[in-house]
């Protein structure tokens, strides 16, 4: 299929389309629809939810367009949130591999940074990138780019570089606690971009596109301990989110994981806000309770 077969449509040409295909405009009327699609999200993103939804004979069953802006904005405030986990993980990461440098007898500070440079050179070079082009860390770069000391490089490390890092002293060290917490950084890093990049999580929950036919072990043991099934754990978000909230708990203080688990509750507020639209989608409401789990996850027994 060419360009000329998906020409550029205008916003009433759009909602033509999708009354085609079976959407209604009943809660939300058309010309509220135009105004949504012209100035608070864009039609590629807010009709992707439709697939989450049913169809027969290539028309979509009991979908509203204002089912799709209400899953826009459910997944938005989740996103929101996970990224504030996400940031949370990765500080606290920092701040354990370099107590662990620190406490090491055996490293200097500079040593290990030669090391990963010659093990990872991109990993290295996008850090000191990353240090070169923000205008706000211009100082440090100007008096450390040179010769860094590993506190300065895992200041400034992105998600990435910082998992190769840890992977990389881990092993040198043989040692026990990070390589658990490796496992676990590979796949919940895959959250953390998905929020960074404003991808949406709330679609093709459960279904084949996203099916792991042999999710990571110690990922369905860390399940297990949340009360999640093994046969959930194959969903790849599923998957992903346990390795996420695994390092929450492992990593963040019992007074931020309260506030976590506060927060959680206002999003779970959000997605049962409106019942009545999703009383049909068994995978949205599957997903709802797993969410309950994984933030029941975060508060000491």
């Amino acid at each position: 299929m060419g360009r000329e077969d998906k020409p550029k449509k205008s916003y009433l040409e759009l909602i033509d389309h999708m009354k085609d295909k079976g959407i209604t405009f009943n809660i939300m009327s058309e010309e509220d629809a135009e105004l949504f699609l012209s100035s608070k999200n864009y039609y590629f993103k807010s009709t992707s939810y439709r697939s989450n939804f049913p169809k027969l004979n290539d028309k979509y069953l009991n979908l509203d367009f204002a089912y799709l802006v209400d899953f826009s904005a459910m997944d938005a405030n989740l996103r929101r949130y996970l990224s504030d986990i996400t940031l949370g993980v990765e500080h606290a990461l920092k701040v354990r591999i370099l107590n662990i440098i620190q406490n090491n007898a055996s490293e200097d500070g500079y040593t290990i940074v030669d090391e990963f440079k010659q093990k990872h050179p991109k990993a290295y070079q996008t850090t000191l990138d990353y240090l070169a082009n923000n205008r706000y860390s211009l100082d440090l770069f100007n008096k450390h780019h040179d010769d860094p000391a590993i506190w300065v490089l895992v200041e400034v490390m992105p998600f990435g570089p910082l998992s190769q890092f840890i992977e990389f002293y881990g092993f040198k060290y043989n040692h026990r606690e990070l390589k658990n917490i490796v496992r676990n950084m590979k796949f919940a890093k895959n959250i953390r971009n998905a929020v960074a990049h404003s991808n949406p999580l709330l679609l093709n929950l459960f279904s084949e596109k996203e099916y792991i036919p042999h999710p990571t072990q110690a990922i369905v043991h860390e399940a297990s301990n949340m009360d999640i099934s093994s046969d959930l754990v194959s969903d790849m978000k599923i998957h992903d989110l346990v390795a996420l909230f695994h390092l929450n708990k492992l990593l963040i203080s019992k007074e931020a994981r309260k506030h976590n688990y506060d927060d959680g509750q206002a999003v779970i507020a959000r997605l049962s806000k409106h019942p009545d639209y999703y009383m049909t989608l068994a995978p949205f409401k599957q997903f709802i309770s797993i969410f309950n789990k994984l933030l029941d996850y975060q508060r000491d027994n």
